[in-house]
């Protein structure tokens, strides 16, 4: 039977010490550190460049180590961390071991940034775990808020256009890949944390952001995840939940739009100060405030619907763009090599050639399932099943803060059928993290 406890009910604080010797446990300064790197890394377009990537792996495998001997993992996660860095060596013997053109990078990175993430976040104490997962929400709203100075002042490449129309892609400068991480943000963000208002406020700006990537594949990536959030979260974050989409609405509106849409920025304002000022409160009789906030979420919503009504030209670009007919040439081209070399792939990250209306090669299918099966083949299709089946094996939903994180493990993992996600180490990390504060402690 699954428990659920209050998010807000004896939360950390943000300095959380060893109760004995009252020092900052060497755990948490691990996880401290991956947490700048990976704020680096979304400064730096997600960690996906070579110079980039190699940096991160690299500080990411010492950190590792450093977090192996330092305290040797429990059971289930020392079996995760070692399906993870089997996958890992693999691919770099692909690498080594086919024609020039196959890379280590940045997949290899962010496997590794996956294990070292999640090795610092298993090993959290519970009121750590609610700290960090409002860390990985506050991150999510940054990036929302650059993407929308991007879409105010159409400032490429925090916005983008495709299709004719204008999409958040924040300094990842890729929208789909921002669409995923703003997914992820936005679920661990539903467990609140020690600071309330700032859940509320990620929560908004998470939800327009992802809205405002108009990512069909994170959307659904999403939309699978959110079913594992308990309904009480809901109820708790609905108001940020409607001021975000209103704000996403506007957003895929002014799309089309190729000049300076300058009212996004008071649009952006409204929909956090609503985000902040509401503070929800458990009552049996609703009270004069209540049924004020009551009408202006309805009235919210209201906006909300008419928006999608408005905007159905932009749905239905989105709906019918020619990406579709791409992802289908791309798969297709994926199986053929992996037909080519069923049990050990053609080597990682090698050029897709076929023959297509808009191009005639690509640098990867678009589905990260296929991807390593072409450049692994069975041998690392079974190495990444064994990662799932580690993972399957230690998390667990115990209480909001893993219900969340598994939720968001989840939006991950089906994110990487529809794109190339997991080729930004940032991703990676982000994936890591959400596995660590799902994993099972031991009693």
């Amino acid at each position: 039977m699954t428990v659920l406890t209050r998010p807000d009910t004896d939360l950390p604080g943000l300095t959380p010490a060893h109760p004995a010797t009252g020092r900052v446990p060497r755990s948490w300064v691990l996880a401290s550190v991956l947490g700048g790197l990976t704020l680096v890394a979304t400064i730096r377009e997600g960690g996906y460049w070579h110079t980039e990537s190699f940096v991160i792996g690299v500080a990411c495998f010492v950190i590792l180590i450093a977090e192996v001997v330092l305290e040797r993992p429990e059971p289930r996660a020392l079996a995760v961390i070692g399906s993870l860095l089997l996958l890992d060596a693999f691919w770099m013997v692909r690498a080594i071991t086919t024609v020039p053109g196959a890379t280590f990078l940045p997949l290899g990175s962010s496997i590794l940034g996956f294990a070292a993430a999640f090795a610092a976040a298993a090993r959290l104490e519970p009121k750590a775990r609610h700290v960090a997962g409002q860390a990985i929400a506050g991150l999510g709203a940054l990036v929302a808020l650059i993407g929308f100075a991007g879409l105010t002042w159409r400032w490429y490449p925090m916005a983008i256009p495709t299709q004719g129309l204008w999409r958040l892609s924040s300094t990842l400068t890729y929208s789909d890949a921002a669409g995923l991480v703003l997914g992820v943000c936005l679920l661990i963000g539903l467990a609140s944390g020690p600071r309330p208002w700032v859940a509320r406020l990620s929560v908004c700006l998470c939800a327009a952001g992802l809205l405002a990537t108009q990512s069909r594949g994170a959307y659904v990536a999403f939309a699978v995840g959110c079913v594992l959030v308990p309904l009480r979260q809901y109820r708790m974050f609905f108001v940020p939940l409607a001021a975000g989409v209103a704000l996403g609405a506007v957003a895929i509106i002014t799309s089309p739009s190729k000049v300076d849409v300058l009212w996004l920025v008071p649009a952006t304002f409204a929909a956090a100060a609503v985000a902040v000022a509401w503070v929800p409160r458990e009552r049996r009789v609703l009270s004069v405030r209540v049924k004020k906030a009551v009408v202006v979420v309805v009235a919210m919503v209201a906006v909300a619907i008419a928006a999608g009504f408005a905007s159905h030209h932009e749905i239905g670009l989105r709906t019918h763009s020619p990406s579709d007919g791409d992802r289908t040439v791309e798969w297709t081209a994926a199986l053929h090599q992996f037909e080519s070399s069923p049990f050990v792939g053609v080597g990682p990250d090698r050029l897709l050639q076929f023959q297509a209306v808009d191009g005639t090669y690509a640098h990867y299918a678009h589905n990260e399932y296929l991807q390593v099966a072409a450049d692994t083949g069975i041998v690392g299709l079974a190495l990444l099943g064994l990662v799932g089946l580690s993972l399957v094996r230690g998390l667990r939903r115990v209480d909001v803060i893993s219900s969340c994180a598994v939720a968001a493990l989840v939006c991950w993992f089906v994110g990487g059928a529809f794109d190339f996600d997991w080729h930004l180490p940032l991703i990676g990390l982000l994936g890591g993290a959400m596995a660590g504060l799902a994993m099972r402690r031991a009693s």
